[in-house]
């Protein structure tokens, strides 16, 4: 009976690590955030809207400790610094109404396909490829990443994988729709120039451009072909001999850092995470440097499934094993307990 009331005691707090401590320590590591919306308008607006309540509150808490001595000219400084931020996120909210009421303005035109393919022609084509139209692009990889610090992506899938919404978006405004702002601005211009038109109606240009690219995309598109169009340009998967084509020292000095080989990382952070990470990077770690690629739900999923194929390919396998050991355990329990109590019968 002591190693039963022995073994319950194990149990118990076997169950209080994983079920009480262990996710409170991943939510003090990664903080819960609202599930992937792929309603990139009504994530951009609530997303907006939290970070100036959080401006908000830490300008309060600046504010609170200025009170408290008033003469201290780094408190002085903390709350200017927090009004500045307070300013800022407003600003965010601003910019990001201005550009999906352009955006659903855009969304409810008919795009003409024919005219689309000049404009990308007189607008486009001077940079980016359309491979599958036998277009290539007029920089290879070498060339692209001296001059831009990123290779130039092929844009022959982009009307399959992309939201036909966040394309428009992405066309009138790259670094806002790409939430890179920060990063990029009149100092620091984003190598993608926003499109101000061929003199036309913008706005039926820009419907034109996206009605080209989805009627020239196949939309039998393969788990590593989203990939490839959606995140090579920075990122290698190792253990599937993938890697991106933009030389390694020009990737750092525009990211700010070389970013992750992504061969386990569906095994670091799991499939929710990514899902949530690829979505809106910027929700999961405020200020990264990592561009929103604005995929459909689908072309995300087929992203994270081909992580896990590469990544964690025995998954079902080491499941099956693990429930198994685990049942081989508890039947190895039972019975050393009843040879036990065989044994000892008599001392008992």
């Amino acid at each position: 009976m002591k190693e039963l009331k022995i073994l319950a005691i194990l149990a118990l707090f076997t169950l209080i690590t994983y079920i009480g401590i262990e996710p409170f320590a991943h939510t003090q590591m990664s903080p819960a955030v609202a599930d992937a919306n792929f309603n990139y308008e009504q994530e951009d607006i609530n997303l907006a809207k939290v970070r100036i309540e959080e401006a908000k509150a830490a300008l309060k808490k600046a504010e609170d400790n200025l009170a408290k001595n008033r003469a201290d000219e780094d408190l002085q400084n903390a709350v200017e610094n927090a009004k500045q931020e307070v300013e800022t996120r407003e600003n965010d909210l601003s910019a990001y109404g201005e550009l999906w009421t352009q955006a659903n303005e855009i969304a409810a035109l008919e795009g003409n396909a024919e005219n689309g393919a000049e404009l990308f022609i007189m607008a486009c084509a001077s940079c980016h490829g359309l491979s599958s139209q036998g277009m290539e692009s007029p920089f290879d990889a070498a060339l692209s990443s001296e001059a831009y610090g990123v290779a130039v992506p092929d844009l022959s899938l982009s009307g399959a994988v992309y939201d036909k919404k966040f394309l428009s978006a992405l066309i009138i405004n790259p670094a806002q729709a790409l939430k890179v702002s920060k990063k990029f601005n009149d100092e620091n211009p984003l190598p993608m120039t926003p499109f101000f038109g061929m003199g036309e109606d913008l706005n039926q240009e820009v419907a034109d451009i996206v009605a080209y690219l989805q009627s020239i995309a196949s939309q039998d598109v393969s788990d590593k072909e989203v990939f490839e169009t959606a995140c090579l340009r920075c990122h290698d998967v190792k253990y599937d001999a993938f890697y991106s084509p933009t030389e390694k020292a020009a990737l750092k000095g525009y990211m700010g850092s070389n970013p992750p080989d992504l061969s386990i990382m569906i095994r670091s952070r799991g499939a929710e995470y990514l899902e949530n990470f690829i979505n809106d990077p910027q929700k999961k770690l405020d200020g990264t440097a990592m561009p929103r690629v604005g995929l459909t739900k689908e072309r995300t999923e087929q992203v994270v499934n081909y992580l896990e194929n590469i990544g964690d390919s025995k998954k079902d396998e080491r499941t099956v094993v693990g429930i198994g050991m685990i049942i081989f355990f508890a039947l190895m329990a039972f019975f050393a307990y009843m040879w036990k109590e065989e044994v000892w019968k008599e001392l008992h």
